[in-house]
């Protein structure tokens, strides 16, 4: 399980070069996008070695320990010394390579985004902002302690409430005050249930902590360790407070609806394309199933119907407010509300098949929300235009970004053989052999609904008849290449995991097999 110096090396270089742009950004003006995109590039191949390496570890994980030598003779009731550890199983490490993929094309989108869209003085401060979030988001894949988490958690949630806000005008002042406001109750609660949990366990290291939990609960465990069984329901239900707000789940994702709206399209990708995810749902799987054992059964049949809930309401909601939207941001938005609900239902079988549809819909949602929300930058790139209904014949202007745009909506809806299906089939076959027809229907529902708004973009921009004096096919004017090819990119990675869709299947069963042992 001997793990790799690349752990450490992705968070610390990533904090190194966000650390020298303002210097760089004095320098040599120029030099800071090549810098972002060249750093960001770097922590995609670290990744991409450390997923090659925790493929190969027996124990489908790989550890690294930090600040061992000071601790002498002090261990862990478990028997392993204290210290700092950053453990990467299968799941962190497959999480791992979707943050730094989708950043590396966010960050190559920027260069020519960004200073159309900020003052030239703050260019610097995105690029600072933007490595920071992508450090503490690679951080919270990697890491295998409390407090690192929490500290991760905090980088990448400060960096993203001042990215919403950094253009400074009313709509993304207000969004990323109502941002920090319920980001921060989200963190609060996430606190208070970790030193709970560290009350309870004695220990901030993860992996032993879930052995505490499992002596805890233990037929004869003695009664010195079963009373700390209240304070563990107690910081359970804390730390599903937390990420249900870090996920945006319904009824508390105001935040989000205004937040991705407001933020630059190219941080608006990686909100919903992977904050939500890794800060929300990536944690709830992995403190639900990794620490707490909850498909142990440790909770009784409180947790499985609570979640089904939840689901049902969060993903029908999500698609009824994108219906009403007339904003194409807020619309995707709203979609990524609905979407969370449809990762939601697998984790709410407690199965391993239902959590296999779950990770690789979590995938498959980032790659396709990132598309969608790229396109959507392009378009208000080029024309200015945010409401759906001045979107009409744009498809004949800007054919490529719609034509990856529509490809990106038939694969949110579910159409084969683009990526969604698979994840969804995953999730609708789970549910049936669960015995949750509800889910059925309410995923099926909203595939449908999602159908509904997505069409209703494609049709205005390719299919409405031209105003009178409107030339009937307008001139091709596509965004910059270097926005181009991100998208075009994520196209193309939304067809080929649809058609080659046991490629990431393998890894993801594996790291569903992993997370139940």
């Amino acid at each position: 399980m001997n793990g790799t110096h690349l752990q450490v090396l992705i968070p610390v270089s990533l904090v190194v070069s966000a650390f020298f742009m303002p210097v760089i950004f004095r320098w040599r003006r120029k030099w800071c996008e090549p810098v972002a995109i060249s750093a960001s590039l770097l922590s995609l191949v670290f990744s991409w070695l450390i997923l090659l390496r925790v493929m190969s570890s027996p124990e489908g994980a790989i550890q690294y320990f930090l600040g061992y030598s000071w601790s002498g003779a002090r261990h862990l009731p478990t028997g392993e010394p204290i210290g700092i550890v950053m453990r990467t199983d299968l799941f962190g490490a497959f999480v791992l390579l979707q943050i730094t993929g989708l950043s590396f094309l966010a960050a190559l989108y920027s260069k020519r985004y960004i200073p159309h869209l900020i003052p030239e003085e703050k260019v610097g401060l995105y690029y600072t902002l933007l490595l920071l979030f992508i450090a503490g988001m690679s951080g919270l894949a990697l890491t295998g302690d409390f407090f690192n988490f929490y500290i991760f958690l905090e980088l990448s949630g400060i960096s993203s409430y001042a990215l919403v806000a950094i253009s400074t005008d009313k709509e993304s002042t207000e969004a990323g005050l109502k941002y920090v406001v319920i980001g921060t109750m989200g963190s609060i609660f996430l606190l208070f249930g970790i030193v709970l949990l560290y009350a309870s366990t004695g220990t901030l290291n993860m992996r032993y902590a879930s052995t505490q939990i499992d002596k805890i609960f233990a037929s004869d465990a003695p009664v010195y360790l079963t009373r700390f069984r209240y304070h563990v329901y107690t910081a359970l239900g804390l730390l599903i407070a937390g990420f249900s707000i870090k996920s945006a789940f319904f009824p508390v994702h105001a935040w989000l609806a205004d937040a991705h709206p407001a933020a630059p399209s190219p941080v608006s990708a990686l909100l919903s394309g992977i904050f939500v995810k890794i800060s929300g749902l990536f944690y709830l799987i992995r403190f639900l199933f990794t620490i707490f054992g909850a498909h142990k059964g440790y909770y009784g049949f409180f947790l499985p119907p609570f979640f089904v809930i939840v689901t049902v309401v969060t993903a029908i909601g999500g698609s009824v407010f994108a219906i009403a939207q007339t904003n194409l941001k807020r619309m995707l938005a709203f979609s990524t509300v609905s979407q969370m609900g449809y990762i939601l239902a697998g984790i709410s079988l407690m199965n391993k098949d239902g959590l296999t549809g779950s990770i690789l819909h979590i995938f498959n949602h980032a790659l396709m929300k990132a598309l969608l929300f790229l396109c959507a930058g392009s378009i208000i790139y080029k024309t200015g235009i945010r409401k759906i209904s001045d979107l009409r014949r744009i498809g004949y202007r800007m054919p490529i970004t719609m034509g990856c745009f529509t490809i990106g909506a038939l694969a949110m809806m579910g159409i084969p053989p683009l990526c969604a299906f698979m994840s969804k089939w995953y999730l609708l076959t789970a549910s049936a052999r669960a015995g949750y027809p509800i889910l059925i229907v309410v995923l099926l529902l909203c595939s449908l609904l999602a159908a509904i708004y997505y069409l209703r973009v494609v049709g205005i921009a390719f299919f409405a008849a031209p105003v009178p004096g409107e030339v009937d096919k307008p001139k091709i004017d596509e965004s910059p290449m270097s926005m181009l090819i991100p998208i075009v990119c994520l196209t193309g990675a939304v067809i080929f995991m649809g058609i080659s869709v046991q490629l990431p299947l393998k890894v993801v069963a594996r790291a569903a097999e992993v997370l139940f042992k």
